[in-house]
């Protein structure tokens, strides 16, 4: 995403995206239509919208799109359908709903960390996973080694998601991979008993990586790995 990245709206888009809804005509005046707008106001997950769409193709075709009572999508309960009630009872926020932290798109209170021995070993713990991702599918040998260049970090204030009696805080780490890899990182880091751990599924470029990932077979792989000269010109040779 380049500069609008490092914005509050850019970071959010990232793990967000802006999701707009058209309703046909004929449907503007049901109740399923006015159950859409109530649930819109609530925090929408990705699970969310495959209910939605499983609801669509499956259950609101053959009813005339007239249901609304709650129900159940998949055995996990990850997912509601737009189209009706959520689950009664169940509050709707980024500690009871199951995504990961960093899809969270609620505004929490953060400081910055000024503890230069906390704001280091939070840094080279983000890099160490970040290697132990990528030597989790096999590819280190054809990307550059992930070292620790520059590391910024905020910690969160509220009480909602830090949990003060079992002495757990989340951390939103950004970070800087050093020469020859290239690559500016955000991750959220949960520390519990003095023992830390990754508080979001996967780590979000923040910069533009170009065709620095184009020995990666695996598109998603891209974002995370400076390729090594040869293994670019490995992969160039083995598609022509």
């Amino acid at each position: 995403m380049g500069k609008e990245a490092w914005t509050s709206f850019g970071y959010s888009e990232q793990s967000n995206p802006f999701l707009y809804v058209v309703v046909p005509k004929r449907l503007r005046n049901a109740e399923v239509f006015e159950q859409l707008r109530q649930n819109s106001k609530e925090l929408i997950t990705h699970h969310d919208l495959h209910a939605t769409l499983k609801d669509i193709l499956y259950h609101q075709s053959t009813s005339n799109f007239t249901e609304v009572d709650f129900k159940v999508f998949d055995k996990n309960l990850r997912g509601s359908s737009l189209l009706r009630r959520f689950q009664a009872g169940k509050r709707r926020n980024c500690k009871t709903l199951p995504i990961p932290f960093q899809f969270c798109i609620c505004q929490y209170e953060k400081r910055d960390v000024t503890d230069r021995t906390l704001k280091n070993i939070l840094g080279q713990f983000a890099v160490e996973q970040l290697a132990a991702f990528l030597e989790a599918q096999n590819v280190t040998s054809m990307c550059e080694k992930i070292k620790l260049q520059k590391v910024e970090a905020k910690q969160y204030q509220s009480t909602k998601i830090n949990n003060l009696p079992n002495n757990t805080n989340f951390f939103e780490v950004t970070f800087e991979v050093a020469a020859p890899a290239k690559g500016k990182f955000k991750i959220p880091i949960r520390r519990e008993q003095g023992q830390l751990d990754l508080g979001g599924a996967l780590f979000t470029r923040m910069d533009k990586y170009g065709k620095n990932g184009d020995c990666m077979k695996n598109d998603l792989l891209r974002p995370y790995c400076t390729c090594k000269n040869e293994s670019v010109l490995s992969r160039t040779s083995t598609s022509s």
